[in-house]
């Protein structure tokens, strides 16, 4: 390639981890060498990530999970499905929030709120699937929240951007432009909550100080059974055979059919990775698809849109702007079990509202997934649940053999981003080094507003397409010549989203570190 390349593969023979911190892919594997699942793994990661990483997930936002399942003597492979999306408080309004001026949801505003699941989804996940105990399971991270952990580049400049709306969180004592030094963090209050989860479960979470203080920050959005109603729902996923494997992703509020939806548009012959006729049939894909973001919503029949049942001339629901600012997991264990976690606070911190004393940010998928337009299937309405971005993808082969495990972030560039990478690993047998360090497309939008970042669906007009810099001119060129316009982003940013990829090849688990990622984590043995 004509570009020096920072990503790597591995190869483990037993049991791998991605995330992307190394404190919690460490966290992980040292469950594994105990003895533990794929899923406390898993677990054992996020907590971390809730703790070292609390601008991009936390104890305050969603998780959508798959689980894969080897055969056994119970019963053939399977991958669950299982997402853990909280619904609006019963107070929820849209029509107050019109009578009082607003015509979108603000991030900072208790309409942005949602009853965070990603507890709920851990709790669900560990019953059905965990092998250690739950305080075992979350130790690394009551470790980290306790004694200190170095902040990250990121998460300084990221404290940056919100230093103004975050002044009371602890965060800020430590996180200051002052000094040169690596500060080590401390986060008492999330220590106190992971070990309240450990000891009590659920109650220790949603009916203890975390679900008071967040009652008391709702101000009456929230009332009692909003939190005690039980979140993580498993659900039948959605599949789709293509390029002679199994996919699977989670079903509607989520968005995995979107990735499916445009999978389904390419040939299954092998092309010459990152060459304009690559990128164009992978466009093209999604320009012929766009008609299906009008089923982004809860009810929807995405079997059916993916059947080619609907009609395409369908009505658009309208998105609002979402953010980039999400962690995807993946773990497999030695016995074969396999999980990808994504779990996301919508924007960086969310919605910037923290519980006074545990210190926990709460995520804005309210304001990311909900909108004030009456009679639209994403209304903010009392008890709903709203759009989500997250989109992990597994892969089978026609045999039943888990070869492929993948989570993102980047808001509703989701789907596109692991089509891209699907497509690359899968039809055209790529390295997984390859199919994330190879130039990424997007598509975007002119508009901008407090919740900018991927409202490309919000307006009537085509999307832009948007291409990493690190494409060569030639093929640059050649896309604006068949395409039109084409804009250039800035190679390997965060805005490209951070992948993860597991590929079963040669009998070992392959993984590659995507290059957008800081300080990315892969480990395994």
């Amino acid at each position: 390639m004509h570009y020096f390349s920072p990503s790597f593969s591995e190869l483990f023979p037993n049991a791998a981890v991605s995330s992307i911190d190394p404190l919690a892919s460490q966290a992980a594997i040292h469950l594994l060498r105990r003895g533990g699942s794929a899923i406390d793994a898993a677990i054992a990661a996020n907590a971390v990530l809730s703790v070292t990483a609390p601008d991009q997930c936390g104890l305050g936002g969603d998780l959508v999970a798959l689980v894969y399942s080897p055969p056994s003597s119970r019963g053939p492979a399977q991958v669950q499905s299982l997402q853990a999306i909280g619904a609006s408080g019963t107070g929820a309004s849209a029509e107050m929030m019109r009578a009082n001026g607003y015509r979108t949801i603000p991030r900072a505003s208790l309409g942005a709120l949602t009853v965070p699941g990603a507890v709920d989804g851990w709790l669900a996940l560990h019953h059905k699937f965990g092998k250690l105990r739950l305080d075992q399971v979350l130790e690394t991270a009551v470790d980290y929240a306790t004694n200190g952990f170095p902040a990250s580049n990121r998460l300084r400049r990221n404290y940056e951007q919100i230093r103004s709306h975050a002044s009371g969180v602890e965060l800020g004592g430590f996180l200051m432009a002052t000094t040169n030094s690596i500060p080590l963090v401390r986060r008492p209050g999330v220590a106190r909550t992971l070990l309240a989860i450990s000891k009590l479960g659920r109650e220790g979470f949603y009916a203890g100080e975390f679900g008071a203080e967040l009652m008391k920050l709702s101000e009456g959005v929230f009332r009692p059974d909003d939190l005690a109603k039980p979140i993580a729902r498993f659900a039948t996923p959605l599949t789709a055979t293509l390029f002679g494997h199994v996919l699977t992703t989670n079903p509607a509020p989520s968005a995995g059919f979107l990735t499916l939806g445009a999978l389904a548009q390419l040939g299954t012959t092998a092309s010459t990775l990152g060459d304009a006729d690559w990128y164009i049939e992978l466009i093209e894909a999604f320009r012929a698809t766009r008609w299906m973001h009008g089923y982004h919503h809860d009810d929807a029949d995405l079997a059916g849109v993916l059947a080619g049942t609907i009609s395409s001339t369908a009505p658009r629901t309208h998105t609002v702007a979402t953010g980039p600012d999400t962690t995807a997991i993946t773990a497999v264990d030695e016995n074969g079990l396999a999980a990808v976690l994504v779990q996301s606070n919508g924007h960086a911190f969310g919605s910037r509202l923290a519980t006074p004393d545990t210190n926990i940010f709460i995520h804005d998928r309210g304001a990311v997934g909900f909108n004030l337009l009456p009679g639209d299937p994403n209304e903010l309405r009392p008890r709903a649940r709203p759009r989500h971005t997250l989109a992990p993808i597994m892969a089978q082969t026609l045999g039943g053999d888990l070869a492929l495990i993948a989570g993102t972030m980047g808001g509703d560039r989701q789907p596109s981003i692991l089509a891209q990478v699907i497509t690359a690993a899968l039809r055209d047998q790529s390295d997984p080094r390859d199919a994330l360090v190879q130039p990424r497309f997007a598509f975007s939008s002119m508009t901008s507003s407090e919740l900018s970042g991927f409202d490309t669906y919000d307006g009537i007009q085509e999307p832009i397409v948007t291409c990493e810099d690190h494409l060569s001119p030639a093929i640059f060129d050649e896309l604006t010549r068949r395409l039109g316009a084409v804009a250039s982003t800035p190679a390997f940013g965060t805005e490209s989203g951070v992948a993860h990829v597991t590929l079963r090849r040669s009998r070992s688990w392959m993984i590659a570190a995507d290059p957008r990622s800081e300080a990315a984590g892969i480990a395994g043995y």
